[in-house]
């Protein structure tokens, strides 16, 4: 039994959660009914009205910890806060969910005001024999668009002014335990996790930048990928998705439609390659390929037909189809030595930050927080 001052109502399963606040923050009462309740093995369901917004960091600590986002409508119906999906009550989170797939509900609005944002979503091996410097990787991507973190924490609010090494310090006394941080500045807004796996420090970063409309910074995709091959300098990308979305100014997530994310890139580190099944068409058509981390890639070198001259290095790949071309790579990943890899499935960050909301897949949803 769960026992916990937010608790407003039990039903079967569920423990339900009502906020008639405007905005929803993960404060650090919500955060201990999250984690107690996962640890119990019952769904919390946050029950809220249809203007109600939650943040980033609520929204993945709803994912990772699996639970709900319940949207109660004026005529009392409900419908999933991040699909969409009407609900005929709070146990279909229970036994459908936590989060509700299918075509939304009618009464789930789309968006009349987004704005352009890029989500990278980054697993990573630091090096055993170098210092961990966690944040390192957000700072190098931030740089590309001129926003960077200003302010980080736990929970929220966010108030303590962002500092690399104290994130890091964090993150070390957090361990060998997941450490779970986040991070918000103007138009950009992350979250940060960080455990071990065989002595060696794997932390996932899933952020999220606002950007310039399309075709007004056309230069844009090939500094935000010429980042990512400076963090691979520092680190060891392992796999990553990169995403193209829109979204709501404020970073706040809303239950409305955006319209559906079209996936850019996947980042796969050195050890990560080794895991794809290369036969038959290699890579993909409609993908163009850069390498990193090896004699050959240490220029950026870009090709067509994604041949290399080495195969000890990792690569970026460009999709041109977006979902399809996503779609074929997942599907080429031996998934059991990644999990042995990193502790976690490849779209593990993705999904829990919403990026796969109506593309979820539950043989590739598996992990998550408190991954081994």
């Amino acid at each position: 039994m769960v026992r916990h001052p937010l608790i407003d109502d039990v039903v079967g399963p569920a423990i339900v959660v009502e906020s008639a606040s405007p905005v929803v923050w993960l404060t650090d009462a919500l955060a201990s009914l999250l984690r107690r309740s996962a640890d119990a093995g019952r769904t919390v369901v946050l029950r809220t009205g249809r203007e109600s917004a939650i943040t980033p960091a609520l929204r993945h600590a709803l994912g990772a910890y699996g639970a709900a986002w319940a949207v109660a409508d004026f005529d009392g119906t409900l419908r999933d806060g991040r699909t969409g999906v009407a609900a005929s009550g709070i146990e279909d989170f229970v036994h459908r969910g936590p989060e509700l797939v299918g075509t939304p509900s009618p009464e789930h609005p789309v968006s009349a005001d987004s704005v352009r944002q890029i989500s990278i979503d980054l697993t990573l091996r630091h090096h055993a024999e170098r210092a961990v410097d966690m944040g390192s990787a957000i700072e190098a991507l931030c740089h590309t668009v001129g926003t960077c973190p200003t302010r980080w924490g736990t929970a929220e609010p966010l108030t303590v002014p962002w500092d690399r090494w104290v994130v890091t310090q964090y993150a070390k006394h957090e361990a060998p335990g997941v450490s779970t941080s986040y991070a918000v500045g103007e138009g950009f807004s992350a979250t940060m996790t960080a455990h071990l796996v065989g002595g060696v420090v794997v932390e996932t970063m899933s952020a999220v930048l606002t950007v310039p409309e399309e075709n007004t910074d056309p230069e844009l995709a090939n500094r935000l990928f010429d980042a990512v091959q400076q963090v691979a300098d520092q680190v060891v990308p392992v796999f990553g998705v990169v995403m193209q979305r829109r979204g709501d100014a404020d970073h706040l997530v809303r239950a409305v439609s955006h319209g559906e994310p079209s996936p850019l890139a996947v980042v796969i580190g050195p050890e990560a390659s080794e895991f794809l099944d290369r036969d038959g068409v290699w890579p993909p058509p409609r993908t163009t390929t850069a390498t990193f981390g090896t004699r050959s890639g240490a220029d950026g070198d870009r090709s067509e037909d994604g041949d290399t001259d080495s195969t000890d290095g990792g690569m970026i790949v460009r999709f041109e189809d977006g979902w399809a071309a996503l779609e074929s790579f997942l599907d080429r990943i031996d998934e059991d030595r990644f999990l042995q890899l990193v502790g976690g499935a490849p779209l593990d960050p993705a999904h829990d930050e919403g990026t796969l909301d109506g593309h979820v897949r539950d043989a590739r949803v598996t992990g998550g927080h408190g991954a081994p």
